[in-house]
Order: C-alpha cells, then structure tokens, then sequence
C-alpha cells in the first residue's frame, strides 16, 4: 500500500472516531447521500519536495460538507466544526488529537481552512468548509 494510501486510511480512522456519524471518502464519491461528509483529495505534490531523500510531504485536501446550505443550522454546523474546543464535532480537534492519523504518518498538521460557506456539488447547495493539512511520512 502506498504512503499516500496509508496517511488515508490514517485520517478516516482518526475523524470517524472522534466525531460520531461523520463519513469519510478517500477519494471523490459518485454521490454523497449522507451528511456531515468529508472527501480527502491529495493535493498535486512537487517531486522534489514530496519525495525528497527518504521522507514524503504532502498536501491533503479535505473537502467538509455539513448540510444543505438551505437549513436554517447550516452554518451553525459548520462553524461547530471548525472550533476546536468542540469534542465531537470539531475536525479540527480531531485531527490535533492525533497528528501520526493513526500511527500511519511521522506527523500531519492543519496549514489552511479555506471556502467557508456556501458551494454547489452536482445541483446540490452545501454549507461547508475545506481543511489543508500537511502530512510528513518517513520512508524505506
């Protein structure tokens, strides 16, 4: 399995135990029938940073959809979500609590929370949010 397989793996274990109902894709789904939902994308990597000597860095997207952006709690949501002092609720506590994903990284920190608000995917209009975070994985 590959580094970038298992820094995946890493952060779907890690937010689906510290936020309860919370669907996490390692890759874009065909469609999201369940919310709250989060779709990991890895970032484009540059060769000579991402794969430097024997370690990997790397840049995964997190794509956080948390209602219709027509419900009256959207953004109420969203913004539980984003504070960190939200035990189970919060990416962002989640993934503070556990920067190895899991055992599966040497280290992930959070460098961005980018688009909150509003965003439409295939018709649909969601309130949510996107989270960068950077992962660093020691290699054979």
């Amino acid at each position: 399995m590959s580094a970038f397989s298992d820094a995946l793996d890493g952060l779907k274990t890690v937010l689906q135990a510290n936020i309860p109902g919370l669907h996490v894709y390692q890759h874009p789904p065909d469609a999201i029938n369940e919310l709250p939902a989060v779709v990991a994308i890895v970032e484009s990597v540059d060769p000579e940073l991402a794969f430097a000597g024997n370690s990997i860095e790397a840049d995964i997207r997190l794509v956080c959809l948390y209602a219709s952006a027509l419900s009256d709690e959207a953004f109420g949501l969203v913004y539980d979500a984003i504070d960190p002092t939200n035990t189970n609720t919060s990416i962002i506590k989640a993934i503070r609590t556990d920067s190895t994903l899991d055992g599966k990284v040497d280290s992930s920190r959070i460098v961005a929370i980018e688009n909150i608000g509003r965003r439409e995917i295939n018709a649909g209009w969601y309130a949510g949010f996107d989270v960068v975070i950077r992962i660093i994985k020691t290699v054979a």
